[in-house]
Order: structure tokens, then sequence, then C-alpha cells
């Protein structure tokens, strides 16, 4: 069943990413980002109120609060990446949010990956040179210098550094309640703390007649995925869950294509495929 929920998982990913760039001309980053994080709340009470409010853990405060602040850094960089940048330069990158969990791991608590654990790394470090490819004409550094001068790439890359922290405490939160009462949760207390930055999105770009829906639909998708991923990780190991998910960056790079007209459809694809499989290759370590 797990595996069906984190097959889900990816492909709502991949579509949530997607709109949200659709959007990006209509709406501030800062109005997504609380749309995104807050619209998908109505959906997870639905599903709370169901389910009935679960017992609640002593540490679910504490790791729910600290995915909440992670959060809010994380996903606006995320919203801001993909409106500034093609899809198939930025979701590919949250490829590295396993292997900032394994580096994390060996600089920390000095635990060093395995044999597969490396081969994982270097299939994700490969995928990312593969990305552009194209460029290669410059010289063979052109690929990674053309990562740096990305700005979505290089934002992409800090939310998957963020995310190998938060996604432990995603985890903790949702083992100390149900996927429903912490989506509920956390949604709730990210839409209140970023109301003063909805209000400056809202000033800055008043969106235009016919948004809204849209904004809505977006929740929704988000909120079949969040549910998605938090039923996951609570049957298995959440590096199972955000390795399958993560598969679903190959699909965000083709709808990058059809939609957004992206070019170099063959590096990025092979990119990502390569990137993808290094996660799966690092969750099986």
């Amino acid at each position: 069943m797990w595996i069906i929920l984190s097959i889900a998982t990816a492909i709502t990913f991949a579509l949530t990413s997607s709109y949200t760039k659709t959007l990006s001309d209509r709406a501030h980053t800062y109005v997504l980002t609380w749309s995104l994080m807050t619209l998908s709340l109505p959906w997870t009470l639905l599903v709370l109120c169901y389910e009935g409010v679960p017992e609640i853990g002593e540490r679910f405060l504490f790791a729910a609060l600290v995915s909440v602040v992670t959060n809010l850094v994380a996903v606006t960089m995320q919203v801001k990446a993909l409106s500034i940048s093609p899809l198939s330069l930025t979701i590919p990158f949250l490829a590295f949010t396993p292997l900032f969990m394994l580096l994390t791991g060996w600089v920390v608590l000095r635990e060093a990956p395995n044999a597969q654990g490396v081969a994982g790394i270097l299939l994700i470090v490969a995928g990312a040179y593969a990305i552009n490819l194209d460029k290669i004409r410059g010289g063979v550094l052109a690929p990674i210098k053309a990562i740096a001068r990305e700005p979505g790439s290089r934002l992409m890359l800090i939310v998957a550094f963020i995310w190998s922290i938060s996604s432990v405490y995603d985890k903790v939160a949702t083992v100390n309640s149900s996927p429903a009462f912490y989506s509920s949760f956390f949604s709730a207390v990210y839409g209140l703390v970023y109301i003063p930055l909805l209000v400056i999105g809202l000033r800055k770009m008043p969106l235009p007649r016919g948004t809204t829906p849209r904004l809505f639909l977006l929740g929704f998708v988000f909120a079949v995925m969040i549910m998605a991923q938090m039923m996951a990780i609570e049957m298995t190991l959440a590096s199972y869950v955000i390795a399958i998910k993560r598969t679903g960056m190959v699909m965000g790079v083709a709808l990058g294509y059809f939609i957004f007209k992206e070019r170099n459809l063959r590096f990025r694809l092979v990119g990502a495929a390569l990137m993808s499989v290094g996660v799966v290759v690092i969750a099986l370590a």
C-alpha cells in the first residue's frame, strides 16, 4: 500500500510543481506559497473529521514547529525557483535531499556511506552534470558553471538541504499524531505565521479575476500529495517514500517540455532519470 501512496505522491508532486509555475504570472511568490501550504487545510480537516483526533505524543509539538519554521524558508524558495527558472532546471535538484542527508550523517554522526550509498551519490552528481550537457562546448566544467548561473537551480539546492533536515521532524510529528492531524496543524500554523508576507504579496501583485479558484485547486492537489506522503511515511521508512516521490522529477521535466516548451529535453530527461535512480539507490543502501 505504501508503494501506491508513494507513487501518488510522485505524480501529484510533479503536477503541483507545474501548476505552481503556471500560476506564477498571476500571483506573487508569497501568495502562491501561502496558498500552496494553507489552502490544503479544508481537505485535510475533512479527513481529520472522518478519522477523529488521535492521541498526541509528547514529541509532536517541538517536531511540528521545527518543520513549520524551516519550511517557511524552504517553500518560499521553492516557489520562487519554480517562478524564475525552467521546471527541468529546478525540480531535479531536489534529488540532492537524500545526498545531503548522507553527508550530514557523515559529518555529524561519523556514519560513512557504504558502497551503495556512494554509488547513489555519484549517480545524482552525474545527473546534475548531464542536465546541462548541452553546455559542454564551453568546456568540461561548463555544465557545472551553468548550475551556478541558474538562480532556480541554486535555490533548489538550498531547498534540498533544508528538507534533508525537516524531513526527519516530519516523520517524528506524524508518528506522534496522524497524517491528517499533522497536515492540518502544519497548514494552520503556517498560514497564520505567513499572513504578513501574504499581505505584502497581494499589495505588490493584486490577483487578476479568476485566480482565486485556481489557488484553491492548487491547495487541493497539494493536499492529496501531502496526505499520501504522510500516510506512506507512517507505513515505512521516510527515505523510501522520498525516493519514490523524487521519481516525479522525470515527469516534471516532461511537463516542462510539453506545457512550457522548455528546450534540451533529451539531456534533462537523462539527467533527471540518473538523479532519480541515485535517490532510489541511496534509499535502498
